[in-house]
């Protein structure tokens, strides 16, 4: 991927926009009106890990933002002092396990009556963060809806309820190209537009490959400079114990390469660690938690493998060769897209693993996507164009 660097506004600019805003220094929790310049409205793990991405350049670029956060995103968010924290959302238990969760009306009334923002900036992953969307409608601010997935939106099940519950939105922003293609009738029917800003949180993964010394790294972990290596990337869907053991029984095929399996954060990997007891033949290690991140531990593998996992999408981007270990009625646009294969059983999944060792590639992840370069850059700069633009 190419390397441009997006260039910010004059120091002289930026200082007018906060001037402009009048924004306070500290982000203290006490005062009953709040002004800011962008608001960041969070629910998921998914979307909190692209806005920390976007707030970390704002806050370079001296850019004032708060953050209103529930379900999953109120503990990513829990000691940030950018958090207002309004308890009826960040310790609001049925609006962490449910989506489709309303918030009382005259709460939704509230928050718009105590904070003042240009931009409202909202993930898609539940029914209150369309409320608070909907009510900036006649406030004067910008409201943009970021997706994070890449996956046709009429496929992606926990952004329906957003979607039903939006009445206006000024513009999404979306991943890729191709992408922003399956967005067309929902922006029409809102009168929004569609831009297309990358995916944040991939960036986490290039820091982790900037940053480590991949042979520093292998010589921690014991592994021989020539050692063929494979990374197994766990989640937990229903269907993912019998993809396991279709992996393991494919690594039995494949003695002399070494085999690593990161597992899910959700859980300890004791289902990892049974099977591999019982059904491997020594050339399978379980890393647990706390060691090595499966972003780290990707850069000494040859390919890496899933079930069904989001790691795949971030290893494709890295330019990783991916291999999904699923039903073959499985798809989804990696694969449509032909940038990753896929397995259904242990023969044909050891074929494509030797054959990733020799040295098969796909193609580069971002040529065929549409995806930009730096987009939490991207998407830092369109904001303050905004505020620019609002400024004036």
């Amino acid at each position: 991927m190419k390397n441009n660097k997006l260039k910010y506004l004059p120091a002289s600019i930026i200082f007018s926009i906060l001037w402009f805003f009048f924004a306070p220094t500290s982000y203290s929790s006490d005062a009953e009106y709040i002004k800011t310049a962008v608001l960041f409205v969070a629910y998921d793990q998914g979307e909190s890990n692209a806005f920390l991405r976007i707030q970390e350049k704002l806050k370079n670029a001296n850019i004032p933002y708060r953050i209103l956060a529930m379900g999953r995103a109120a503990e990513v968010f829990k000691n940030d002092p950018a958090l207002i924290p309004f308890d009826r959302l960040t310790h609001n238990e049925a609006l962490y396990e449910n989506r489709d969760h309303l918030l009382n009306q005259k709460l939704v009334y509230n928050l718009a009556e105590s904070i003042s923002t240009k931009i409202v900036y909202t993930g898609m992953a539940s029914r209150a963060q369309a409320q608070i969307a909907n009510i900036w409608e006649r406030r004067g601010a910008r409201v943009i809806a970021f997706y994070d997935n890449f996956e046709p939106v009429d496929s992606i099940s926990y952004v329906q309820p957003f979607l039903e519950e939006l009445s206006y939105l000024d513009e999404f922003h979306v991943p890729s190209k191709t992408t922003a293609l399956s967005f067309q009738s929902i922006a029409a029917s809102l009168g929004a537009a569609v831009t297309v800003t990358g995916q944040p949180a991939l960036e986490d993964w290039d820091k982790v490959y900037d940053e480590t010394d991949i042979f520093l790294l292998r010589d921690t972990l014991n592994i021989e400079p020539a050692q063929p290596v494979v990374l197994f990337a766990g989640d937990y869907s229903s269907s993912y114990p019998k993809a396991f053991q279709t992996f393991i029984e494919a690594t039995r095929k494949l003695p002399n390469i070494l085999f690593l399996v990161s597992y899910h954060p959700k859980f300890d990997g004791e289902l990892e660690r049974r099977i591999i007891e019982a059904q491997s033949d020594g050339n399978v290690h379980l890393l647990h938690h706390g060691t090595y991140s499966t972003a780290s531990l990707s850069t000494i593998a040859s390919a890496v493998i899933v079930h069904k996992s989001s790691v795949a999408q971030q290893a494709i981007y890295r330019g990783k060769p991916v291999i999904y270990v699923a039903d073959e009625n499985y798809q989804n646009l990696m694969l449509t897209e032909q940038l990753a294969i896929r397995a259904s059983s242990a023969g044909p999944l050891a074929v494509m693993i030797y054959a990733h060792i020799r040295g098969f590639r796909p193609p580069a992840v971002a040529e065929s996507l549409g995806i930009p370069d730096a987009p939490s850059k991207t998407i830092a700069k369109l904001m303050i164009d905004e505020l620019r633009r609002m400024s004036d």
